[in-house]
């Protein structure tokens, strides 16, 4: 299905982003990076920054979860071709949180790591290449991360020494589809 290999092309390129090529002792380096909700593995607190890949918006569907955004965030069809194609909307949320509870950063601090690790989703997600990413039935990536349809927020929670910061974007990619009658 073109959804995993999307969610596995994101984990790749957050993984990068957020991990790989970020300096081990930058503050703002992701712990860890994965497909659906933390569940406790690791706890969020030796996690520190978790970010996690969600199709669609787990907080609409099952009506929980830190957020303002609460409108539909379902794949629905953008358009169907004369001669045999369909395009969808494929849509995907990553959420992150910065739980700073053992560190105790300043509130300028906790700030700075947050918008740092908001501006490196983002960053990620806008220039992600999907070139080539296909699935078996032909379903392919025909456009990536659209500009124009990400959203993204940030909150912070808790309070001096254990500042916690939820952050999620949503966004679509469109995938395309030959569809003989």
């Amino acid at each position: 299905m073109i959804h995993n290999q999307i969610a596995d092309f994101l984990e790749e390129t957050l993984q990068e982003a957020l991990i790989d090529g970020v300096l081990s002792d930058d503050d703002a380096r992701a712990g860890v990076i994965l497909q659906g909700p933390l569940q406790g593995d690791p706890d969020p607190d030796a996690a520190r920054i978790s970010v996690t890949i969600h199709e669609n918006d787990p907080d609409v569907v099952y009506k929980s979860g830190t957020s303002g955004m609460n409108d539909a965030w379902e794949d629905e069809v953008a358009e169907i071709e004369c001669g045999g194609s369909i395009t969808m909307k494929r849509r995907f949320t990553v959420k992150a949180r910065c739980l700073l509870v053992d560190t105790a950063e300043s509130l300028t601090d906790a700030r700075r790591i947050a918008a740092t690790v908001r501006s490196r989703i983002e960053a990620a997600l806008i220039n992600a290449n999907f070139n080539g990413l296909s699935d078996e039935s032909g379903e392919f990536v025909s456009k990536g991360v659209l500009s124009d349809s990400i959203k993204g927020e940030m909150i912070q929670a808790g309070g001096p020494g254990s500042y916690d910061y939820h952050i999620k974007f949503r966004f679509q990619v469109e995938t395309t589809k030959g569809v003989t009658p």
